[in-house]
Order: C-alpha cells, then sequence, then structure tokens
C-alpha cells in the first residue's frame, strides 16, 4: 500500500507542476495584455488630445502664437533663405503637420518652401495642404501661393513682397528631370536647332528653372534624423545647398526646432572651395 502511495505521489508531481506552470504563464498574459490595453488606450487618448490641439479655434490661435513667436526672433537672424525644402525621407507625411512648416516658413520672410518625399505620396496630395492652411482661416493665407502639378489649377491669390510661394517636388523632378532634359538636348542638336557651343551651366539652369516654375535653388534644405540624405532630391539645384536636421521625427517638429534650423543657417559661411 505504501508503494502505491508513493508510485501516485511520483506521477501526480510532474502533473501539478505542468499545471500551475500553465496557470503563471496564463496570469502573466492575462497580465501582459492588460498592460497593453492600458498602453494602448492612453496612447490613443493622447494622440486624440494632441489632433484636438489642431482643429477649429485651437489650430488658428496655435498658429497665430507660433508665427508670433517666429517673428518676435527673427531679429537675430541675419540671414534668411529665399528657397527652403522640407525633406521627409522616410518619414510618412502628416499634412497638417507639415503646413505649419508653411506658416512659419511665412512668418520668417522666405520667399519659397518646397516638400520632397521620394515616393511622391506629398506631391500626388498636395490638395490635403491647401485644405489646412484654408481651415487656419487666417490673414496670411491670401499671401500664400501654390505652384500645383499641371494637371491642377494653381490656387489663385495676389502678388506681394510677403508672398510665399509653396512647391512640391518627387523624383520625377530630379533624376529623370534631368534625363528628360538630356534627351531635349540631344534631339536639339541632332536637329541643328541648337549649337553644341549654346550648352553651358547657364543654359542648363535655365532650362531646369522654367520647367520648375522659375523657382531659385534651394539654398536650406531641412530633414529629419540623423541620416542625412537627399533620397533624390534635384539632384542639380542642391549642389549648394546647406542641409540641417530639423527633429528626429516628424511628429517632434516645433517652432523652436524651426528657428534653432534658420539660426544655424545663418551661422553658416559658403566658400565654394575656397
Amino acid at each position: 500500500m505504501m508503494h502505491s502511495h508513493k508510485t501516485m505521489a511520483t506521477a501526480l508531481n510532474p502533473l501539478i507542476t505542468a499545471i500551475w506552470s500553465l496557470l503563471h504563464t496564463l496570469f502573466t498574459c492575462t497580465e501582459w495584455l492588460a498592460w497593453l490595453s492600458r498602453w494602448c488606450r492612453q496612447t490613443v487618448l493622447q494622440c486624440l488630445r494632441i489632433r484636438s490641439q489642431f482643429t477649429g479655434e485651437k489650430y488658428h490661435h496655435f498658429i497665430r502664437q507660433s508665427q508670433t513667436f517666429v517673428r518676435q526672433n527673427m531679429a537675430q537672424v541675419t540671414k534668411v533663405p529665399v528657397h527652403l525644402v522640407v525633406l521627409l525621407g522616410l518619414e510618412e507625411p502628416d499634412y497638417r503637420l507639415l503646413t505649419q512648416l508653411i506658416f512659419w516658413s511665412h512668418a520668417a520672410g522666405i520667399r519659397y518652401i518646397s516638400f520632397y518625399d521620394h515616393n511622391g505620396v506629398i506631391k500626388r496630395n498636395h490638395e490635403q495642404m491647401v485644405r489646412y492652411v484654408n481651415a487656419a482661416q487666417l490673414d496670411d493665407a491670401d499671401d500664400i501661393h501654390w505652384t500645383s502639378p499641371p494637371e491642377s489649377e494653381p490656387r489663385p491669390g495676389r502678388s506681394t513682397p510677403t508672398t510665399t510661394t509653396v512647391s512640391f517636388y518627387s523624383p520625377v523632378d530630379g533624376k529623370q528631370g534631368l534625363v528628360q532634359l538630356g534627351r531635349v538636348v540631344g534631339e536639339s542638336l541632332r536637329n541643328r536647332n541648337l549649337h553644341i557651343s549654346d550648352v553651358d551651366i547657364e543654359f542648363l539652369n535655365g532650362r531646369l528653372q522654367a520647367a520648375h516654375h522659375h523657382i531659385p535653388d534651394p539654398d536650406l534644405a531641412l530633414y529629419f534624423g540623423d541620416i542625412c540624405s537627399p533620397y533624390g532630391l534635384l539632384p542639380w539645384q542642391i549642389r549648394l545647398t546647406e542641409f540641417l536636421s530639423l527633429a528626429l521625427r516628424l511628429r517632434d517638429i516645433s517652432v523652436r526646432h524651426f528657428m534653432n534650423c534658420l539660426l544655424k543657417f545663418a551661422r553658416c559661411e559658403q566658400r565654394f572651395g575656397t
């Protein structure tokens, strides 16, 4: 009888251990899922709070305040870029956040601001940024003009010294644009409509600027993260462009980051190889 009890106890020990391990695992998984659910709920609520700051009157007030901050600090900026390019790289576009950069650039007196991503998403969906600019309901919106893609109608507006022109670029405007220009020039040379001596840097500059609404070459490009890469951005036009990191991620940008970049740009000295 004693031997039978020992045999039964020996058989039950692994079973009890297995059941205990299973219960412990289930409890741990339940606890982890509860934590994950709380974290997701808090994240969603935080995102909703952030989004709510950029709608209606709150958005209008936020843009007004940030523009005032820019204007108050422009006295420290000794050199303002004429053409600013915002380079997304691997970032997914958030049109509401990108629209802030348009208003900040206008407050800073930047005449041209362009947006580029290597997938051409922003250029295809540029109407969303137009809607966000109009939704801000600011007087400044009348001084913001758009160079829309050829299939779209440009936004009407008056031309003033304070006008900020917004453009959108994609890889089609970069290397592919150079290839297309090379084909056109080659065809003109073969047909004797153009002489080889006419083809120089000024000629190419003129043709490229004509293809891009005669906008001057960018003198400042802002990118996100620690990796500085043009991702195919206008390889000819950026040969003299200063590249600065705006923020770690698009969602991290603030008006202070923007002003810091303008201050850094003002301190840059271009020696042109000398």
